[in-house]
């Protein structure tokens, strides 16, 4: 009997549906990554809104790192990924090893030389809050950070008091430039237009509404909510003043709250957004709070998309994701692989809500979310800020970090079985295609099972505080091969038919040949074809129609033959 139960439980262990498995583990120390976020006040003041946090591959060794803020009696650190998972604090010979008031963290490539840049807000020094310490880390690429906040004009987003918060790279005028929103609580919002000198231009006067000088701002990210090719800015704000400004195409943003039927949110803190019920529009959900007697506060709310573009309904109470306590960051991921997005939130505040627990809405598919957490293994109940997600460990699944206000970071990993046979995920290089901005960023991408449709965008936005990994993940639900469309930026189109599950790094090329990307068709060019053509990249198909034979060699040859224009 002993052999046939335990028979029994394997075969419920290996054919259980993936979503049934999904486990979390606390692994912070385990994985090298012990942080403590410190302030030098214990009392609720401007830092006791902080503790954020960004995730990039910085040194583009295809391994994810960790940017993390330490507070004005810590210090800023930086965790180098060791390719396996675990990692090494290079905090003080890269160049970032500082003590302030940090607040948020933004990452992007905004000089377009191949290297993730970090952007961190902060509200002071060490010892005092004061307008003016904004930081630009420029990555050299040699594995050293130079401040270039003075020369490229970004250091002030407040000129009274300090003033800054979540922060937000995004091409919004469609220039492959990466601009800067920041986001400030005290009339600081800004928007600075990259001028691809190394410098930017505060034009907030000249294209945002005037009343965003009334907004407490926490939470700006750049998404085309639309699909027209215009990202769009969603902007949270405290106390009834998230906006939802639609792109003109003319480099200006009109104020659409009011029609949109968002702004709902009484105490607007973070965000996510995605296509909820994997209809072909995306929706968007900004935490807030609610006391524990559900009689105060508006909740978070989750504004679905109706076919009218930029028109939403709020849902949040009918899908049960709107009891999240005090809400701060939100991430929106696939973390089961089922095909449906599930939404994290972190959550605290001083007093009642002094011991909120993280909470985990998973997709039901239905249209509504069933909370988790610790059926999951999130157990935390801290003070939670910021909140990211990446695979740290390339096994096709995205951890979970959160950023605890004076409390230690935590690092959640996702051990998900056979991840990396059940999810697809992209990210792309596109810095040598003219007029897109690096990494993909405004990339839409669509994925097609025979089952459910799933669209994502490469985006630089905040969660709250924090950035997530730079990719389009998605889970395959039971399916082991999906279609893929990617529409650039720039509106170009192009598609992937039968793409095995596995993680693809896509390259816009500008000649189909030129593997290499630098204008040159010789020997390096054939062996990335060769390369990719073996391993079964989506870009080894090279004809486009979901097989790997004779042809799409033949039609290699025939583009290498021809030559670059």
């Amino acid at each position: 009997m002993a052999r046939r139960s335990s028979a029994f439980v394997v075969f419920l262990l290996c054919c259980a549906p993936a979503s049934a498995q999904l486990w979390f583990s606390e692994s912070a120390a385990e994985v090298g990554c012990v942080h403590l976020h410190q302030t030098q006040r214990q009392t609720p003041d401007t830092e006791f809104m902080a503790a954020g946090g960004a995730a990039g591959d910085f040194n583009r060794n295809g391994h994810l790192d960790l940017f993390v803020l330490g507070g004005s009696a810590g210090f800023d650190r930086l965790f180098l990924n060791n390719g396996d998972g675990t990692f090494t604090d290079v905090s003080l010979a890269a160049g970032v090893l500082r003590q302030h008031r940090g607040t948020g963290v933004a990452v992007g490539d905004y000089n377009n030389d191949g290297w993730l840049d970090i952007f961190v807000t902060s509200v002071g020094t060490a010892t005092a809050e004061a307008p003016g310490h904004n930081i630009l880390y420029r990555n050299n690429g040699d594995g050293t950070f130079t401040d270039v906040t003075q020369q490229a004009g970004v250091r002030f987003n407040n000129f009274q008091i300090g003033d800054a918060f979540g922060a937000a790279f995004g091409d919004y005028n469609g220039n492959g430039l990466l601009d800067l929103a920041v986001a400030g609580y005290y009339g600081g919002n800004r928007l600075f237009r990259n001028n691809g000198d190394g410098t930017f231009t505060d034009v907030t006067a000249f294209t945002m509404p005037l009343d965003m000088v009334l907004v407490r701002g926490f939470a700006p990210r750049f998404v085309d909510m639309n699909g027209n090719g215009r990202r769009d800015l969603l902007w949270v704000g405290d106390f009834f003043t998230s906006r939802y400004l639609v792109n003109n195409g003319n480099g200006t943003f009109s104020n659409f709250t009011g029609p949109s039927g968002t702004g709902l949110d009484s105490n607007g803190m973070g965000n996510a957004y995605g296509d909820f019920n994997n209809n072909g529009r995306l929706d968007w959900y900004v935490t807030s709070r609610i006391n524990h007697t559900q009689t105060a506060g508006s909740g978070n709310m989750l504004y679905m998309q109706t076919a009218t573009d930029h028109v939403y309904e709020e849902v949040s109470v009918a899908a049960g994701v709107n009891y999240g306590l005090w809400g701060w960051a939100a991430d929106a991921v696939d973390l089961d692989h089922d095909g449906w997005l599930d939404i994290v939130t972190t959550n605290g505040f001083d007093g009642s809500f002094i011991n909120d627990p993280t909470m985990l809405f998973m997709n039901n598919g239905d249209g509504t979310f069933t909370e988790e957490a610790a059926l999951r293994g999130i157990a935390d109940a801290g003070q939670g800020r910021g909140l990211l997600t990446g695979d740290f460990n390339n096994n096709g699944a995205r951890d979970i970090v959160i950023f605890n206000n004076r409390q230690p970071m935590l690092f959640y990993r996702n051990e998900l079985p056979n991840a990396t046979q059940t999810s697809i995920t992209l990210f792309f290089n596109t810095l040598f295609a003219p007029g897109i901005p690096p990494d993909g960023f405004g990339t839409h991408v669509t994925l097609t099972t025979p089952t459910l449709t799933q669209q994502r965008q490469i985006d630089g936005g905040t969660n709250y505080l924090a950035q997530s990994e730079l990719s389009a993940h998605f889970g395959l639900g039971d399916a082991d091969h999906a279609d893929i469309t990617v529409r650039y930026a720039d509106g170009f189109t192009e598609t992937f038919p039968n793409v095995p599950a596995g993680r693809y790094t896509i390259e816009r090329l500008v000649c189909p040949a030129d593997f290499r990307q630098d204008g040159v068709l010789n020997f390096f060019d054939i062996s990335d074809f060769l390369g990719r053509f073996n391993s079964r990249h989506p870009m080894g198909d090279f004809n486009r129609d979901g097989l790997f034979n004779f042809f799409d060699v033949a039609s290699f040859i025939a583009a290498f033959n021809a030559g670059c224009p």
